[in-house]
């Protein structure tokens, strides 16, 4: 296992190409970084690297100092040049003192930088020193602890037992102490999926975890773990004397560190939230359902923030009448863009200012609104899901992926705009029509029994030929239409009224209730009294509170 220093005055690239790839399973190992010259001359005595990275333009001690230094005293160490796009002389000159050759290192790829490693390698006299990678005891302790910790937040029925073997491993922090939960998760993240510019999801987390635990293991008692498919805990003590006001702004810098990262690395936002103090393992799970809650609540905020605890009293959704859909029906009916855009405007604004009310409560409410402009555009042969926004999102998708509200309004906004100059152009795609009749013909008919010959009969075609036809236009089948459709008004009913589960079935045109109940349970994960009743819990706390 060679042996690799990063030196460097920026901590995002030292960060960065630490976490760039697993090195170890090329036969690399990362055994320390230094923000200068000076620095990295201390470190090399005690960790004897056969690799450095270094930057040029360093105070005090740049990187040609280094490089002249270590050709006499190291003349086994092979550097390399992190160089930016406009250095050239520099490196020419680092080059001719005796650097082995050099990369761009904001753009340099893995594969790029390894390829120079190994010919540095080849080249050299680098050999492997006696402390080599950190023993396989080590590297399974490491697998072990962060196991412990998913299972302790993801398993009810085991949760003594797990902590019981957890407390017997060697941590990093002391959980009889005061200690908090900072949890940090990516922001847009369906939606940067989608768009498939994305690195491997295993390395990205790889390499998140790596710099989260090289930022706070540096000035702080801190364990670092996941507890989600893209959600990481750093579990850190409070020192001694030390209030919370200047804690949190410790927290917020190594939080701000770690944003910046995943912003100019990955071209990701992140988020954060601070927990409230605890003292003893078992709460760790309280800590962690805290700031699940603190961060559903950052849809009325702003990228790349970290938030504290604030206690909230929920209130129950309730629209005024001035923003019924009828009003916005009749709006698209009369493709009056003007009026649609006033009126949309006027609802986000509306909505900005209820932060009592849950974000998915609003989240439905804007798919309401969403779906009586695509039935009120579908009458009219036209498609607004055929619009897509900047990220090639369509409107429905924004408002169920986008993290948060004003994301969602500039979005909302945009797709209006494009159906309006498609509208005004009459140039554009056109949904077909007889698609269109049927899309309108759901909605409005819900209640009636609905099958696929009958439908294709009305807009005057076969039934095997209407089906590829939908499915071709809207990417589902017309029974998954249907059946979407259907749920999502037994979900709306379920919530406003006082309709019985039989009733709702006959409303959204399903006759059998017991058929109605295994469907609705399938598509939301709850039966639906479960899901009457988990409002009704929460209406309860709420006003309790």
């Amino acid at each position: 296992m060679k042996r690799v220093m990063i030196v460097d005055d920026e901590v995002l690239v030292r960060l960065g190409i630490q976490s760039l790839i697993k090195w170890e399973n090329y036969g690399y190992q990362i055994v320390c970084d230094a923000s200068d010259g000076e620095e990295a001359l201390q470190k090399i005595r005690q960790y004897q690297p056969d690799i450095v990275l270094t930057d040029l333009k360093m105070s005090p001690v740049d990187g040609f100092e280094l490089i002249s230094e270590c050709r006499e005293k190291y003349p086994h160490i092979q550097f390399i040049v992190l160089s930016s796009y406009n250095d050239f002389d520099n490196v020419r000159s680092a080059m001719k003192i005796g650097a082995f050759d050099y990369v761009f290192k904001l753009t340099v790829k893995p594969e790029e930088l390894l390829k120079i490693m190994d010919e540095a390698i080849t080249a050299g006299k680098g050999t492997d020193t006696v402390q080599d990678a950190p023993t396989l005891a080590d590297r399974n302790l490491e697998v072990i602890k962060r196991g412990l910790f998913k299972r302790i937040l993801n398993s009810e029925t085991f949760l003594k037992k797990y902590l019981e073997e957890l407390i017997k491993l060697p941590l990093v922090i002391d959980f009889d102490r005061p200690f908090y939960i900072l949890s940090i998760t990516i922001d847009d993240f369906k939606v940067v999926r989608k768009k498939g510019d994305f690195m491997d999801l295993e390395l990205l987390i790889f390499t998140m975890d790596n710099i989260l635990s090289e930022l706070f293991n540096r000035h702080h008692r801190a364990e670092v773990f996941q507890y989600g498919e893209y959600d990481f805990a750093v579990a850190v003590n409070r020192e001694e004397g030390q209030n919370h006001n200047i804690f949190f702004a410790a927290m917020e810098k190594e939080f701000g560190i770690f944003s910046s990262c995943a912003r100019q690395y990955y071209g990701l936002e992140v988020s954060g939230a601070l927990s409230m103090e605890y003292t003893g393992i078992e709460a760790l799970k309280d800590a962690i359902a805290q700031n699940k809650d603190t961060l559903k609540m950052r849809f009325f905020s702003e990228p790349g923030r970290l938030h504290s605890y604030e206690r909230t009293v929920m209130e129950p959704a309730v629209l005024p009448p001035g923003f019924h859909s009828s009003v916005l029906e009749r709006l698209a009916a009369e493709h009056d863009f003007y009026g649609i855009r006033k009126f949309l405007e006027a609802f986000f604004e509306f909505l900005k200012e209820k932060k009592q009310w849950e974000p998915e409560e609003i989240r439905y409410l804007l798919r309401k609104a969403y779906g009586t402009l695509a039935a009120s555009f579908a009458r009219s042969r036209a498609d607004i899901d055929l619009f897509l926004d900047k990220n090639g999102i369509n409107m429905e998708a924004s408002i169920n992926d986008y993290t948060y509200l004003e994301k969602i309004r500039k979005s909302v906004l945009e797709l209006v705009e494009q159906c309006k100059k498609e509208y005004e152009s009459n140039s554009g795609r056109i949904l077909r029509k007889e698609v269109a009749e049927a899309k309108s013909f759901v909605r409005s008919h819900m209640k009636e029994e609905m099958q696929v010959a009958d439908i294709a009969a009305m807009v005057n075609m076969s039934g095997s030929y209407f089906s590829h036809v939908f499915k071709k236009e809207e990417g589902i089948s017309f029974v998954e239409y249907v059946y979407r459709v259907r749920m999502e008004h037994a979900r709306y009913l379920l919530e406003s009224s006082d309709l019985k589960v039989n009733e709702i079935a006959d409303e959204v045109g399903i006759f059998n209730p017991n058929y109605f109940s295994t469907q609705f349970k399938k598509s939301v994960g709850q039966s639906p009294l479960e899901y009457r009743q988990t409002r009704l819990k929460r209406s309860e706390k709420n006003s309790r509170m």
